[in-house]
């Protein structure tokens, strides 16, 4: 088992960094784009923003600061060594998904679980480019095994400080994970008053919750400074409000920028190809002006909320059919190879084998179960409100990967156990006829 575990980390690690190395060309103003640009102004300067931009606290500082360290480590603001650096996290994500498999359903399950997280192509496709999904799938996969972990029999109550460590860094990474970390210190707080009192529960989900925000903390003294008003992570939630809750565009990004437009100009519906080319940020402007007595984000953040109250009174059955349809789309792949059939394919086989592990761990009463569910339908839940792109899944793939492989164990068994009934049923016929009277 362990030569097998190193040869699945070997494979994994190799198929990251061919993608580090081979790399995809960020679209200009894309996140990767801006990324790469602060990383690089912040290596330089030491300090976050880009000269001239109004909107650079709309983006995480996760990844710049990764990659800033890593231009310092090698002496030269190169992504190329960043993206080595997320295809180093990349492979211990991998690991991690191996140990919360095999704590789950045992050894076999950590193998195949690991297996499919060395290949996933979503993975790789993000290993190319710089972005916060490797390193999310690596902190979000950890403060899930560390929660567990907490949870033991005779761990120390101080145990739950590293889960919520865990989750703080995500932020940084994802800032939706700060209002998931609520979520899951809720959970710690029933499961544990369940087993061991009140008391005891509160001191485990408090504990969660104040170490997340100390690690947050830092960040959100500077970038509340910055801005002059509360600013917890990032400044995109209005902006991500807006366009999630946007109908005439299905809440789909893309979606919406085409209907803005058409507003804008009239004509035709713009090609998918050249409307990636045209930067957003203008039409947002020009919506954030129906309140100009407001920031920027506040005033595309109130706008969102107007909207959504407005179409929920007016269309609720088409603001129903949009939140529905925005989570199938969060939930149907990501990156370029989700869109071609193999990778498709293989995705939804995660997803059906990783309901089938999660329908199995809620049938043994394994409480590992709850935590894992809160999240998924957590996340599912912003993919609904806010903006839901294909890749907001992805800092929640390791534990769908890691309860399909649960899954795929007990199906094999299913199926190996009836092929055993069916060959012993054949058999006893010719027994019985072959047997001495």
């Amino acid at each position: 088992m362990l030569w097998s575990l190193v040869a699945v980390l070997a494979l994994a690690f190799t198929a990251r960094v061919l993608a580090a190395l081979d790399g995809f060309d960020a679209r200009v103003g894309s996140d990767a784009d801006m990324y790469e640009r602060l990383a690089a102004h912040l290596y330089t300067t030491g300090e976050f923003g880009l000269p001239g931009s109004a909107n650079t606290y709309d983006f995480a500082p996760g990844i710049p600061y990764f990659a800033a360290a890593v231009y310092n480590l090698v002496g030269d603001a190169d992504p190329e060594a960043a993206r080595l650096g997320l295809a180093v996290a990349g492979t211990v994500a991998v690991l991690v998904v191996y140990l919360l498999a095999r704590r789950l359903g045992g050894q076999r399950a950590g193998l195949v679980a690991a297996a499919v997280a060395a290949l996933y192509p979503p993975t790789l496709f993000y290993a190319g480019i710089l972005s916060g999904e490797p390193l999310a799938m690596l902190t979000v996969a950890a403060a899930v095994l560390g929660l567990l972990w907490a949870a033991d029999p005779g761990r120390s109550p101080w145990a739950w400080a590293l889960p919520g460590a865990l989750l703080g860094l995500t932020a940084y990474l994802r800032p939706e994970y700060v209002a998931l970390t609520a979520l899951l210190a809720l959970v710690v707080l029933v499961v544990v008053a369940l087993r061991s009192g009140a008391l005891r529960g509160a001191f485990a989900a408090g504990l969660v919750a104040l170490t997340c925000a100390v690690v947050v903390a830092p960040w959100a003294v500077h970038a509340s400074s910055e801005n002059g008003r509360f600013v917890p992570v990032s400044t995109g939630g209005g902006k991500a409000l807006f366009i999630g809750t946007y109908l005439p565009g299905d809440g789909i990004h893309d979606n919406v920028k085409q209907h803005l437009l058409h507003r804008l100009r009239g004509g035709p519906p713009i090609p998918e190809d050249q409307l990636r080319r045209i930067p957003m940020n203008p039409l947002l402007d020009r919506v954030a002006l129906r309140h100009p007595e407001l920031p920027r984000d506040a005033a595309l953040g109130r706008v969102g909320r107007e909207n959504l109250a407005r179409w929920s009174r007016s269309e609720p059955r088409a603001v129903a059919q949009m939140l529905a349809g925005k989570v199938t789309h969060m939930w149907n792949g990501a990156g370029a190879p989700s869109a071609r059939p193999p990778g498709a394919a293989l995705h939804f086989a995660v997803l059906a084998l990783g309901l089938a592990g999660l329908a199995l761990l809620v049938a043994r009463r394994r409480w590992e179960a709850i935590p894992i569910v809160a999240l998924l339908c957590g996340i599912s839940l912003i993919g609904a409100l806010l903006l839901a792109g294909t890749r907001r899944n992805l800092p929640v793939m390791p534990l769908v990967i890691a309860v399909a492989g649960v899954g795929a164990v007990a199906a094999a068994d299913l199926v190996r156990e009836r092929i055993a009934r069916r060959r012993t049923a054949k058999r006893e016929p010719i027994e019985s006829v072959l047997a001495p009277r």
